[in-house]
């Protein structure tokens, strides 16, 4: 199975494509490429679980995975079709498509319902709202990071210039960025919710800025997908997002063997054996950290995975028009995201997938 690699994370993409094989030969399948903006950890173990439990192979696909730095970088890799679908941050495409320059890329999958990205400083930080960050350092992902766009709308709101006022320093992410928090290095950091979870089970007290109520509500990442690809193979698109809904219903119905299944797929994440029993427990956890953000259905009239509403997209594109980010709110939503897949990502007996995971080991 090809894999395609880029060297910051090549070796947790071997890892993980040693774990996409299955018993039925690939050249009998498709390729479903999956990208992310950042290495994928144990907050995305449903996603090995769905392919341990052969959801993948039974609609014909043959997981592949893509890990690199930012939306910034994953974006132009879905427009290039060189990933199927990509978990990503929409605003870089909305500032793109402000500016006149459209990516031939839709979102045509909601994920994360909520604002998943944070503010968060020491617990024994006197910063205790976003205008106390005014002369301060504070740690990002990296200059590509999807989330930027709305932070410095964020902080646009309580009159602080990023780069001005606020100097964003790039820190990476996992136990090296955290020493920079806890060193002093910088004095705040704005990742996302799992992140910041990781560090707390990690035993490091943190505390995060309120946000004001407009952003809380606001959708974060979610999947897009190449145009041509929407166009030429739309049915690739909508048994990708399917297997992906059915993998998460099934992690949280039987979390332990998830978790088991992506120490499975990336062998250096399993504990020694004096060791299981406490990193089960911490890794069960942290598997289950965004769920609230991911099964927020409130203000839709159905439960359906993947679904946008128009309001969602406005608000947010309202909040960067606000806040200076983009020079012209009245963009054209069709070609930001799109509902299409829908019905098909949902085309499945969310009970059937529940019964089928309790009973896995």
């Amino acid at each position: 199975m090809k894999l395609l690699q880029f060297p910051r994370f090549a070796t947790l993409c071997a890892a993980l494509a040693l774990a996409a094989g299955t018993s039925t030969p690939v050249q009998a399948q498709e390729k479903a490429i999956l990208g992310f903006a950042a290495p994928p950890n144990i907050t995305f173990a449903f996603i090995w679980y769905g392919q341990k439990l052969g959801y993948y192979r039974d609609e014909g696909l043959a997981l592949e995975v893509v890990a690199v730095n930012g939306s910034g970088v994953l974006l132009p890799m879905v427009a290039s079709g060189q990933v199927h679908l990509g978990i990503a941050n929409p605003d870089l495409a909305i500032t793109a498509l402000a500016k006149g320059q459209p990516l031939p890329v839709t979102f045509v999958m909601n994920w994360f319902r909520a604002q998943v990205f944070e503010f968060v400083v020491l617990d024994s930080s006197p910063i205790k709202k976003l205008a106390d960050l005014k002369g301060k350092k504070l740690g990002i992902i990296s200059p590509t990071a999807g989330n930027l766009p709305l932070s410095r709308a964020m902080l646009a709101g309580v009159n602080l210039t990023a780069g001005k006022d606020v100097e964003f320093l790039p820190i990476g992410l996992g136990a090296a960025a955290w020493r920079r928090l806890q060193n002093g290095e910088v004095d705040a950091m704005n990742m996302f919710v799992s992140e910041h979870g990781r560090m707390e089970l990690a035993g490091i007290p943190i505390r995060r800025l309120p946000l004001p109520e407009q952003y809380r509500t606001i959708f974060s990442n979610g999947l897009v997908a190449p145009n041509k690809v929407i166009a030429e193979n739309p049915k690739l698109i909508g048994s990708f997002g399917r297997v992906i809904a059915k993998s998460w219903i099934a992690c949280k119905a039987n979390v332990e063997a998830c978790v088991r299944a992506y120490w499975e797929a990336v062998p250096t994440s399993k504990p020694v054996a004096a060791k299981e029993a406490e990193q089960l427990q911490m890794d069960m956890k942290q598997a289950m950290i965004d769920r609230s953000s991911i099964d927020d259905f409130s203000g839709f009239t159905a439960k359906k995975y993947g679904s946008y509403s128009d309001a969602s997209w406005k608000s947010l594109i309202k909040v960067l028009s606000d806040e200076g980010q983009i020079a012209r709110p009245d963009v054209d939503l069709t070609k930001l995201y799109s509902g299409q897949f829908i019905d098909a990502i949902n085309n499945f007996d969310p009970l059937v997938v529940e019964r089928q995971s309790r009973a896995a080991k």
